[in-house]
């Protein structure tokens, strides 16, 4: 696999740009398969994971509520999961470099939000270990946990896919593994290509600012599900990376919606 090296704060937390992690998925992706990034499609983010990060993945029952949607684990440690049988936590070994995605994500309605969740991971992987690895950070400042000599995070429902206010080093750590799973899922230039040709095709030039058109408005967001669909993400992660990527942009402030 490709080394990335990038920035970092005195904590560890990586200092990286939209338009960086891009870059840095695009390297990955091309040394992958660079077949994803100019044929638009689902990648498969299971055997990305496994095959080309290195990383093991396991399903297991995370919490009674499936309100923690996966963890990563940096060093071999016990991790707590649920015990459906007995209805209550227990400790299982993991390796470092061990994926855990919940297995309330296997359903067929949760397969795209398994796959964003596992890209979430991915990212933690990717952007972070190195921060873990050297116990750089301590886990309290995530809703991680320390087994021994052993760290790994806890990503919860709220964490995966979700704005957040950027208060602390944790909510940048969540939106950097955000954007990676969008940038893996999405690349930039196989998502861009689809946009082109769709804006082409309805007279856009560029990029669309919302209000501008009752028509256009509608459209595009018929073109999330387009793309939700071709890329096999939800419909929010679609619109959002719409938006990410400038080609949708929101209206001035005071600016009149539907002029005309």
């Amino acid at each position: 696999m490709v080394t990335i090296n990038f920035r970092r704060k005195r904590s560890g937390v990586p200092v990286l740009t939209k338009y960086e992690i891009d870059t840095v998925a695009e390297i990955l992706l091309q040394d992958y398969n660079p077949q994803v990034l100019y044929e638009p499609g689902a990648l498969d983010i299971e055997h990305f994971c496994e095959n080309y990060v290195g990383l093991e993945m396991d399903y297991q029952d995370l919490s009674h509520n499936q309100s923690i949607l996966g963890m990563m684990v940096f060093s071999d440690c016990l991790v707590p999961v649920y015990d459906v049988g007995r209805k209550e936590a227990k400790y299982v070994k993991a390796n470092a470099g061990t994926v855990l995605i919940d297995n309330g994500l296997l359903g067929p309605e949760q397969i795209r939000r398994g796959r964003f969740t596992v890209g979430h991971e991915v990212g933690h992987w990717l952007l972070h270990k190195n921060k873990y690895k050297s116990n750089q950070g301590s886990p309290s400042s995530l809703d991680s946990g320390n087994s021994g000599t052993g760290t790994f995070i806890k990503c919860r429902a709220v964490d995966v896919g979700n704005r957040r206010r950027f208060l602390c080093d944790n909510d940048w750590l969540e939106w950097q593994a955000d954007y990676m799973s969008s940038a893996l899922l999405m690349p930039r230039t196989a998502f861009a290509k689809v946009v082109r040709k769709e804006f082409q095709g309805v007279g856009i030039n560029g990029y669309y600012q919302r209000g501008s058109n009752i028509a256009l408005d509608l459209w595009v967001g018929f073109l999330a599900y387009q793309l939700a669909d071709m890329f096999q993400v939800s419909v929010t992660a679609a619109r959002i990376r719409l938006e990410n990527l400038r080609f949708v942009r929101q209206p001035a402030q005071n600016q009149r919606l539907y002029p005309g």
